[in-house]
């Protein structure tokens, strides 16, 4: 199978380590598939069976064999210490004919046999958060007014649409990959000071709802994530950002995008017309 592998470091430096004749070569990578499953379980006193307690998925542990061949072996390997360093952030790219996503995680080990007539090595990347995720994003927004206007000009007198009224408070966005969190943002718009108040986002298929109390003011953009260990509400107010999560009202549920289909619609005690909403999502995939 022809696939793409990239390593990128936090500073942004890449190594490609696909199969490149002379350079490196990696003919298979460990850790694509799902991670375990760790079950924890109880027996029931004097009956048969037991109970679940909990049951999570571990960490992703990638390991990327690979051998340089040709010349100038130790440039090359000095050229790949300086995008691998153990216990440093790393970001892996993987790509094939019918997927390309990336995972991102720190590097446990980066061994090279140097006095080997082929010298081979091998990389371990540790990845906290288990999930690949699509480097291309989806976006489902919400507005009153829809721009309609493209280029080039009709070149007739016939009327064109610059923009249409948005009547419908529904947005609708489909997940490819596995059950996962997403980003609202919502930004208040409006010729009064503020835009709106307390700003609700419901998902109709299961009636569980994110809200916002109180007021969203002219030029506000309040940013939500509801991925699991990176739950966040913020507020961004004349360029300075605080966190708003005191703000959000009790009864609120994490929003997730499950597989397929999702639906979510909006509501305010005031002002709805003065947002636009944006649903962010990226596809997850524990395997890939």
């Amino acid at each position: 199978m022809r696939f793409s592998l990239i390593l990128e470091n936090e500073t942004g430096q890449q190594i490609d380590l696909s199969q490149t004749a002379n350079r490196y070569m990696s003919s298979k990578i460990e850790g694509l598939n799902p991670p375990a499953g760790t079950i924890s379980t109880s027996t029931y006193a004097g009956m048969n069976g037991s109970y679940l307690n909990n049951a999570f998925i571990e960490k992703r542990n990638l390991v990327i064999p690979f051998e340089m061949r040709g010349c100038g072996v130790e440039k090359r390997r000095h050229e790949l210490y300086k995008v691998v360093k153990p216990s440093r952030y790393i970001k892996v790219y993987y790509k094939t004919s019918n997927i390309d996503v990336y995972t991102e995680g720190y590097v446990e080990t980066c061994e090279i046999e140097n006095f080997e007539t082929l010298t081979k090595g091998q990389i371990s990347i540790i990845c906290p958060d288990p999930y690949f995720y699509s480097t291309s994003e989806t976006i489902a927004s919400y507005s009153q007014i829809i721009g309609s206007f493209s280029f080039p000009f009709p070149k007739n007198d016939k009327p064109f649409i610059l923009s249409q009224y948005n009547f419908q408070n529904i947005m609708t966005i489909f997940n490819s990959g596995d059950e996962t969190g997403f980003k609202i943002v919502i930004e208040g718009s409006s010729s009064d000071e503020v835009s709106a108040v307390n700003p609700t986002v419901y998902n109709a298929d299961t009636g569980e709802y994110m809200q916002i109390q109180g007021e969203i003011l002219n030029g506000d953009i309040v940013t939500i994530t509801t991925k699991t260990g990176n739950k966040t509400v913020t507020l961004e107010r004349e360029g300075v950002i605080t966190n708003i999560i005191n703000r959000l009202v009790s009864g609120s549920t994490w929003l997730t995008l499950c597989e397929g289909r999702n639906n979510f619609y909006l509501s305010a005690s005031e002002g709805l017309t003065n947002l636009k909403v944006r649903i962010i999502h990226k596809n997850a995939y524990l395997g890939v």
